[in-house]
């Protein structure tokens, strides 16, 4: 049912329908989790847009039972009920893990263990960074994952970007190695360096707090802080950026052909244009911008074969980060680790 190079839209079940019409294109398909940790409301959903819409795409089901201050740890019994509807909607089985802390590894085992024992199952694998950053735990990690020999799906914990993190790039790209499918669920720009590297899909996040998970410390109690403005991709520094940060250095370097865009969101306007909506109104057409952008992107660095695309999206990455300096910006960490995965150097005189 999973296509390679499958790029999915992640999003809450609040957010599936309108992320549907995104998602409906060749090589893609959607995520869904649960709005509100309402599992049976993503269940509907699903059901849903498979049996009552149009929608042909694959569709995904995440349960996050990993995510927010009361999170599961990896030894969580799975509910059969969870993988049981899966299966009878027609989807692949994703498990309904729990966190994998660092150290875990009585959890890791349970988690792959536990889903060798379901037909066609994907072991949602969230963990804590260390696994990818650290030399013990990622060969722990690596030789788990090749003996289970079950399809994987990550999903990696950080206040902000983990791939912005030393280490992780390097980290994927072995588990990448160990032979079995894997995923890369809650993720942003990398997700394309994912699917060039040999990941069989990989799924951006709606919002920053769906681009990676969060640890349990840093989530607002009740929402306190609020939501934090939307941002969106800007394509030649293959970055995320707040329409603020666009605004202002559209004033700096006003050449228009960094700042026009012709997705069906902004239809030939400057990227700016969104500044005069407020933040509720500018999630939506920053997300379509985004993925419009995403999509491009993925078609651009997957044309040709497996090195081809993979020096491609080095030499993008170096190129992105040298824009960065260009406008003044500090260059996005995550886009040096990915320059840095080039079989020689890229030359760009990047910001350290």
């Amino acid at each position: 049912m999973l296509s390679a190079r499958s790029l999915f839209v992640y999003c809450t079940a609040n957010q599936a329908l309108r992320c549907a019409r995104i998602a409906e294109r060749p090589g893609a398909g959607l995520v869904i989790a649960p709005y509100r940790h309402d599992e049976r409301g993503a269940l509907a959903t699903a059901a849903y847009l498979r049996d009552r819409s149009q929608l042909t795409t694959p569709i995904l089901l995440d349960a996050a039972r990993y995510a927010g201050q009361n999170r599961l740890p990896a030894s969580a019994p799975f509910n059969p009920r969870w993988l049981r509807r899966q299966r009878e909607l027609g989807l692949p089985v994703l498990t309904d893990s729990g966190y994998v802390d660092g150290g875990d590894e009585a959890g890791l085992v349970s988690i792959l263990h536990r889903t060798m024992a379901i037909p066609d199952g994907i072991a949602v694998l969230p963990l804590n960074p260390v696994w990818l950053r650290d030399r013990l735990h990622l060969t722990t990690l690596t030789n788990r994952v090749r003996d289970a020999g079950v399809a994987i799906a990550l999903v990696l914990e950080a206040r902000g970007d983990p791939f912005g993190l030393p280490g992780t790039v390097a980290g994927l790209l072995e588990v990448l190695g160990c032979g079995v499918p894997t995923l890369l669920l809650r993720s942003d720009l990398s997700s394309l360096g994912a699917l060039c590297h040999g990941a069989v899909a990989a799924a951006v996040g709606t919002t920053g707090a769906l681009r990676h998970l969060a640890p349990r410390e840093s989530v607002p109690m009740n929402n306190q802080r609020g939501p934090r403005p939307p941002a969106t991709i800007f394509k030649p520094t293959m970055s995320y950026r707040r329409i603020s940060a666009i605004q202002r250095a559209k004033r700096s370097h006003p050449d228009p052909r960094l700042w026009s865009c012709d997705c069906d969101a902004c239809a030939g306007r400057d990227l700016d244009w969104m500044a005069a909506l407020d933040d509720r109104e500018r999630e939506v057409p920053a997300f379509e911008h985004a993925a419009a952008v995403l999509f491009a992107l993925r078609d651009e660095v997957l044309s040709g074969g497996e090195h081809q695309n993979r020096n491609s999206w080095a030499a993008r990455c170096a190129d992105a980060a040298y824009r960065e300096r260009e406008l003044g910006w500090p260059v996005t960490p995550m886009l040096r680790h990915w320059r840095d995965t080039a079989p020689n150097s890229v030359e760009m005189p990047l910001a350290s």
